[in-house]
């Protein structure tokens, strides 16, 4: 989308503009009105708005409508009409993130005197409801340590014992997606770094990072992969492998660390799952207690957003399910 040169608008006080070119009235305003946290919206907000913004107004002039007369029942119809990028019906969040762009919108047409009447989009907010936060599944208070102490005391016997010990210490020591763990490879490992970290490629929406090794991962670690040098494993880079020398299954993964959570021996209370993912959530919860920069744990977890890191944050301070230490 081209960026309109502000001065060349005429202004939108008079409301005229809203009605000759709603495009360009829409990205006039956007500019110029701050977001909750009271700035101005970045160049990249702005760019979606108006994108959004486009896609109503397309609706608009389809059925003959304008922001002067449209009522809750036509925006239902545009609201209703929106598809996901599969092309599939879009997630009411989708339907509701709309709502919340057009209805300060309509708002400022009714103070402008373009629009009388109220604001449609009002009444609908109830029947766009976001979908419920699931809270992260993790262990409860203290019983990471449990965890890891159940993992630890037992004696491994043979090499598959090594490398169970060794790769769930360090998910739960570095806060690795399963996927990660299970296409960990050697030259990832950077075991004699100060201090010691992981190399994890970007991979979806997950960007490229640098994941700690944590005290009590290291010396297992090291273990398994003085073992692992003396397999057969014919040049296979999976750190991680299978009895077949290739790299694990997901379903093996999780049967391994369920086995540990499930145990009675460990005496523990999962809450979410039985999963490689608790291990995960567990190892950001444990930061985010020790006062760890969210935006450090941020990029330890590979999250794209800050939202996404804030979650476990307000556990922490609310928790509903997850207590912290």
């Amino acid at each position: 989308m081209e960026q309109l040169d502000l001065l060349d608008l005429p202004q939108i006080h008079s409301g005229e503009l809203w009605l000759k070119n709603p495009h360009a009235a829409f990205e006039t305003w956007q500019r110029s009105i701050p977001h909750a946290n009271g700035f101005l919206y970045a160049e990249r907000s702005v760019r979606q708005h108006c994108a959004m913004w486009r896609r109503f107004v397309h609706f608009l002039d389809a059925n003959s409508l304008d922001v002067r007369s449209i009522q809750a029942d036509k925006l239902v119809q545009f609201l209703d009409c929106l598809q996901s990028k599969s092309g599939g019906a879009a997630e009411d969040s989708t339907k509701r993130r709309y709502l919340k762009l057009l209805a300060p919108v309509f708002e400022h047409l009714k103070k402008t005197g373009v629009r009388r009447g109220g604001n449609p989009c009002a009444p609908l907010y109830k029947y766009y409801r976001p979908a419920p936060v699931k809270n992260p599944g993790a262990l409860a208070s203290q019983e990471d340590e449990r965890f890891i102490a159940a993992v630890l005391t037992q004696q491994p016997r043979t090499w598959r014992d090594y490398r169970d010990q060794a790769m769930m210490v360090l998910i739960i020591g570095s806060g690795l997606y399963t996927s990660e763990i299970i296409g960990l490879e050697m030259d990832q490992i950077f075991l004699d770094a100060d201090p010691p970290y992981l190399h994890i490629a970007a991979h979806g929406k997950v960007p490229e990072r640098k994941a700690p090794i944590v005290a009590f991962a290291r010396e297992p670690l090291r273990k398994w992969l003085a073992l692992r040098a003396t397999l057969p494993l014919r040049g296979e880079r999976a750190v991680f492998v299978s009895g077949k020398g290739g790299k694990m299954l997901p379903a093996t993964l999780y049967r391994k660390v369920q086995s540990v959570l499930k145990s009675n021996s460990a005496a523990l209370r999962p809450r979410g799952g039985f999963g490689p993912q608790v291990l995960r959530n567990s190892f950001l919860m444990r930061q985010l207690a020790k006062d760890k920069p969210v935006d450090v744990v941020q990029q330890w977890a590979g999250h794209v957003e800050l939202k996404s890191t804030l979650r476990y944050r307000r556990l922490l301070v609310n928790p509903r399910g997850v207590e912290a230490e």
